[in-house]
């Protein structure tokens, strides 16, 4: 077999699989998320939707994912309703892994099948996933102001870790779904390079 760099080549990183632990936060993580979670549940709408202002000032190419939802002015995002219902339900998969901490598969399922979804959205790619984790932190500094000292930082990161690790899971599986009917077709086996880690 010659190589043929005129080729396409398609890698596939498969990301760490969500432990299936019950022992994934301690008692401390846990006290410490919902001591502060209520500070950034008192407008969760609102919360939500300054996560996803920051997200398509980091990354523009986000934005263009919404286009259906027909939005204008990034800086106005708090008046456009079907906009805020989104970014509520963003937030309400957070406060269902808050509200399951001591049994985190219990919503690993929906995490999983949440991240498969993205997969199927043109034009989302696995690395925006990164976005979310450092923009949501950059919100929750915001919002917990003082209280968001360096542990409170760290179980967030956890937390927020935990979320995108499993979504991303559920991404590449949808992907590798995808990819595994590519190779079938006829000729398409020599331009597919899968590598795991």
């Amino acid at each position: 077999m010659g190589c043929d760099l005129a080729k396409t080549a398609v890698v596939v990183v498969a990301p760490e699989e969500p432990e299936e632990s019950g022992a994934e936060f301690s008692e401390t993580q846990i006290d410490t998320i919902r001591s502060t979670w209520p500070l950034l549940a008192r407008d969760i709408a609102r919360v939500g939707v300054e996560v996803f202002t920051r997200i398509f000032r980091e990354t523009p190419s986000v934005r263009s994912l919404f286009d259906s939802f027909g939005i204008n002015d990034i800086d106005n995002l708090q008046h456009h309703e079907l906009f805020r219902e989104h970014a509520q339900k963003f937030m309400h998969v957070l406060e269902t892994l808050v509200d399951n901490l001591e049994h985190p598969e219990m919503i690993q399922p929906s995490l999983v099948a949440l991240g498969a979804r993205h997969a199927a959205v043109e034009g989302y790619h696995p690395e925006y996933f990164r976005f979310y984790t450092k923009c949501m932190l950059e919100v929750w500094e915001m919002e917990l102001g003082e209280e968001f000292i360096a542990e409170v930082r760290d179980c967030w990161t956890r937390v927020i870790n935990y979320i995108v690790r499993c979504m991303g899971h559920g991404y590449h599986i949808s992907v590798t779904d995808q990819l595994d009917a590519f190779v079938h077709k006829e000729g398409n086996m020599d331009k597919l390079i899968i590598e795991k880690t």
